[in-house]
Order: structure tokens, then C-alpha cells, then sequence
């Protein structure tokens, strides 16, 4: 047994020991901090001096994009811009336009006191001989609050920021991925705000133009928003269209704030695309316009996937009845892009379905909205209906581009035994590529009866009876 004096001394050293050992290790980690701190400046200088080379560059080159900077600077700190160092009067501004051979048009009011407004600056494009008036540039002005300007009896602005205005490319209105008029610019001549409702604080305008080609007039333009919040015009959104419809903002997917709608539509086949308004991280653009699409899914559910499949293929309304069929079951969760994509499809529905609930002088116009609606055996009973139907409609076949192809073979994908789906396969096939074509297809089909290949033989042979007699 260990005496009580050396007990006490091993432990006096093992004190002493454990004492040294923080001594020893404290010069180390200060060490170890003092790199940390040193680094950490170093990369925060890099970024700040990063930051003073950005700011500075677009001070030398292109101004207009850092205007928005005076208004987190005190009055004697403001960046002074030319045309921005001293504020003017409306009519002094109107004055030094027409001196650079431009003209402003009609104010649009940013707020509801008028405290700023939006001014469009327009300029005679060159080489034209009607229309010539064009967007050059859009300024936002803002009463200047000082206390020399307010005592004064008329209003003085300054300007906040600047966009400008250089229309679209030609090719891009043609729909042409390469055209000899790649580089030609399309002017936009009006801006108007939007009647209706609009989402987010701030402002919305439409920037619009017109092209002829050949007998159409095709319709074109640009979204873009004011955030009030940083001064800034945003260019959101580019669109075109050759139906008369220009955008609009409606609730389409149900909650507080509303979606743009573009309203593409030729014919009896909607082109509806919705855009949604979702924030961003970007200081200066916060928010942007998300278009609702159907690729993909929204969530791996077979049911769910055969759904939104049907849609792409143009049958909204059999998708629209599939998904409802879906919710009421429950049992999956929908998540908000999943209601997005079936809050787009009803949109659609309500189309296609309103179509074929018209009534038709044509047989051919009625069988193509029945079809367009997935209604198959209404369809079928117009082609029997008549000699003179079966011949009509014989013509609408013929002329059919793939889309009704599409959506019988999505039909068919999810449920391949639906006789009326396959009596207008064959019809299509026989019509575009002969009975030989459309007999063989028939055969093909899995779980297809000989009773269900006889009926579609005779629709078959009463359609070349027909088109034998034309």
C-alpha cells in the first residue's frame, strides 16, 4: 500500500501535468484563430472589393442599372447620373426629350397618390413608312421629397430607374429556330397596365406590338413589373399570339393570388399556357412568372401519371374525370404542384368540353369536338348517322395531322379495350394508309375479341363504300 505522502505527490503531478498540457495547447488554438480571422478578412475584402469593381464598372458603362442605389444613400452621397442629379418638372422633362428628337407618352401612375409614375419614351424608327413610332425606353420618376422642391407650387421628380426598350426578334414570332431575319428586331409601340386585378404589390404593364404575315396578324409583347420595393422594372415575360386574345390575370389554381393566362388557341384544339408568380432569391428581381407544366408528374402514383399522360395527349376532360376520381378516393396527398397541374387541366376541360356541347352545321366540326373531348362513342354515332356524314368526315381524316392519332393511342396505352377508341384507330389508318394497314393494326391489339374486329370491319367497309362513291 502507497504511502499517503507519495499518493499526494502523484497527484500534486498529474495536477501539474494536466496544467502544462493547457499551457502548451493554448498558443496553438490562438494560432488557429488568429489564421481563421485573418482568412476570413482576406475573402471578405476579395468579395467587398469584388463588389466596388461590379458596381464601379456599371458606373463607367452602363449607369442606368445601378440608378436604384441613391435610395439607401443620404442626399449628399447620391450617385449623380446626368439626367438624374437635379430633379425637373414634367414639362422640363417632356422639353429635354423632344431636344433628343424623342417624345414621351401618356404618364402611367405607380401608386395611388401619384407620387411616381411610369413614362414611356417613343422614337420615330428609321426607314418606315407608317407606324413608325416605337419604345425606346422606360423611366420611372418619384417626387422629389426635398424641402426646397416641396415649398415649390409645382411637382419636381427625380428619376428612380430606367429600362431600355428593344423589342423582339423577328424569329421568335415566326416560330423559325434559324431565319434569314434572326438579327431583325420587331418594334413595340403600346403600353398599357392591366384592367384587371393583378397579384403582388407593385405594378404590371404589357408592352405590345404587331406583325403581319401573309393574311394573319400576329400579336406580340412583353410582361413587365415595377417593384416599388427597389425601384426596379422587371422584364418578365415574352409572348405572341394570332387569335386576338391578350393576357390576362384569373384565379386559376384556386388561391388568394392570381395567374396569367396566355390564350394561344387556334381552332377547337386550347392553347392555354398559366404562369404563376413565385418568389426569387435575386435582390432586384424577386419575383418571376413559373409556368404550370405537366412534365413531369407531380408525384409517382400510377393512377396519377395515366391521368396527367391522357392530358398531353389533348384529353383534358377523361383526365380531368381520372384525377377527380383520384382526390375522392384520398388516398394520396396532393402536394401544390399536383393541384397546379390539375387546376391546368380543368382550365382546358372547360373548353374542350363547352365546344362539343354546341351544336355544329358541320358532321365533320361536330365529330372533331366530340373526339377533341374524348367522347368516342358520341362521335361514332354522327359517322353512322348518315351516308352523306361517314363521306365528311371521311375528308376530316384524311386531313388529320396526328393529334387525334395521339390521343387515341394515349387512350389506348392506359385502356386497351375500348372498341370505340379502336374503331377510330382503324378509321384513321384505313382513311390515311389503306384497309390493309388498318386490319393489321386491329390484330395487334392485345385482348382485342373477333366480335369487336367484325363490328369495326363493317364502320370499314361502309367508309369505302363512301369513298368510293366520291
Amino acid at each position: 500500500m502507497a504511502h499517503p505522502s507519495r499518493r499526494l505527490s502523484l497527484k500534486f503531478f498529474r495536477r501539474n501535468q494536466t496544467s502544462t498540457d493547457i499551457v502548451e495547447k493554448t498558443p496553438q488554438q490562438v494560432s488557429l484563430l488568429t489564421s481563421t480571422i485573418a482568412v476570413t478578412v482576406l475573402f471578405s475584402s476579395a468579395g467587398l472589393i469584388l463588389v466596388f469593381a461590379w458596381i464601379s464598372w456599371l458606373f463607367i458603362f452602363n449607369p442606368d442599372k445601378i440608378v436604384w442605389l441613391n435610395k439607401f444613400l443620404p442626399e449628399w452621397a447620391q450617385i449623380p447620373f446626368g439626367y438624374s442629379e437635379h430633379p425637373h418638372t414634367l414639362p422640363e422633362i417632356q422639353a429635354s426629350l423632344q431636344a433628343q428628337k424623342q417624345t414621351s407618352g401618356a404618364t402611367l401612375a405607380l401608386d395611388k397618390n401619384e407620387n411616381a409614375f411610369l413614362l414611356p419614351i417613343f422614337q420615330q424608327r428609321t426607314d418606315c413608312q407608317s407606324n413608325c413610332q416605337e419604345l425606346a425606353a422606360l423611366r420611372v420618376y418619384q417626387l422629389a421629397t426635398d424641402s426646397e422642391f416641396q415649398s415649390k407650387r409645382e411637382k419636381y421628380y427625380r428619376l428612380a430607374t430606367q429600362l431600355s426598350v428593344t423589342g423582339i426578334e423577328k424569329s421568335l414570332i415566326e416560330g423559325t429556330a434559324e431565319s434569314d431575319d434572326t438579327n431583325t428586331l420587331l418594334p413595340l409601340n403600346t403600353i398599357k397596365g392591366f384592367d384587371d386585378e393583378t397579384p403582388a404589390s407593385g405594378a404590371w404593364f404589357n408592352l405590345q406590338g404587331q406583325y403581319k404575315k401573309g393574311t394573319t396578324a400576329i400579336a406580340y409583347g412583353q410582361i413587365l413589373y415595377y417593384n416599388p420595393e427597389r425601384s426596379n422594372l422587371i422584364q418578365l415575360l415574352s409572348w405572341k399570339n394570332s387569335n386576338g386574345q391578350l393576357p390576362k390575370w384569373q384565379q386559376v389554381t384556386g388561391n388568394d393570388t392570381k395567374e396569367l393566362i396566355l390564350d394561344q388557341t387556334v381552332g377547337l384544339e386550347p392553347q392555354l399556357r398559366v404562369y404563376q408568380v413565385k418568389p426569387t432569391k435575386l435582390y432586384l428581381n424577386p419575383i418571376e412568372l413559373d409556368k404550370i407544366s405537366l412534365k413531369p408528374p407531380a408525384i409517382k402514383d400510377t393512377a396519377y401519371q395515366n391521368a396527367i399522360s391522357i392530358a398531353r395527349s389533348g384529353l383534358w376532360t377523361p383526365a380531368l374525370e381520372s384525377l377527380k376520381s383520384i382526390q375522392q378516393q384520398g388516398k394520396i396527398a396532393l402536394p401544390a404542384t399536383a393541384q397546379a397541374q390539375i387546376d391546368l387541366i380543368r382550365l382546358h376541360a372547360q373548353f374542350t368540353k363547352a365546344q362539343a356541347e354546341k351544336t355544329w352545321a358541320s358532321p365533320s366540326e361536330q365529330v372533331l369536338s366530340d373526339l377533341i373531348d374524348g367522347r368516342w362513342s358520341q362521335a361514332l354515332k354522327v359517322f353512322k348517322a348518315s351516308p352523306q356524314n361517314a363521306q365528311e368526315i371521311s375528308i376530316l381524316l384524311k386531313a388529320e395531322k396526328g393529334k387525334l392519332w395521339n390521343r387515341v393511342a394515349a387512350t389506348l396505352e392506359v385502356n386497351p379495350q375500348q372498341t370505340e377508341v379502336l374503331a377510330w384507330g382503324a378509321l384513321i389508318l384505313a382513311v390515311q394508309q389503306g384497309n390493309e394497314s388498318a386490319n393489321s393494326w386491329l390484330e395487334k391489339q392485345p385482348k382485342i375479341t373477333k366480335d369487336t374486329i367484325a363490328e369495326i370491319q363493317d364502320l370499314l367497309k361502309r367508309l369505302n363504300h363512301e369513298s368510293a362513291k366520291s
